[in-house]
């Protein structure tokens, strides 16, 4: 992990709840592509020719990268949109924010290579921001 989260989240004075909240909704238990949740990231990252990709995340083993571009191709645009304009961010500096991150939230957010129901509770993320913000 790089310290770029920690930066970025540092500079956004207020934006680590927001962003903590993005991240639940991408990891979070719900159903559907446009619901969110594990099974919905990876419907769109499969779609996105990513597939390899998330499984990786999910799976024991090493977490593969993605890119910025890779992350803005497989998320929708109109999302993306929103959730830049609501941290007060560039949409780039969004897709790289969540490049980093998504890796590790979705590997801590599907322990053993379980994937969240929709009953199941919203992961906790905050000891995964933590690391990321240093503390």
């Amino acid at each position: 992990m790089s310290g770029f989260i920690g930066q970025i989240l540092g500079g956004l004075a207020g934006s680590g709840p927001a962003f903590a909240g993005i991240l639940t909704q991408l990891v979070g238990a719900a159903e559907g592509a446009n619901a969110g949740g594990i099974p919905g990231l990876i419907a769109q990252f499969e779609n996105a020719g990513l597939g390899s990709q998330i499984q990786s995340w999910i799976g024991g083993g090493e977490n593969l990268p993605v890119t910025a571009d890779q992350v803005t191709a497989a998320l929708p645009p109109e999302q993306l949109a929103a959730w830049s304009e609501k941290l007060g961010v560039p949409q780039e500096q969004l897709a790289q924010m969540l490049a980093e991150i998504l890796p590790h939230a979705v590997d801590h957010a599907t322990p053993a290579g379980i994937i969240p129901t929709q009953s199941s509770s919203a992961p906790d993320l905050s000891g995964l921001l933590s690391r990321f913000l240093g503390r």
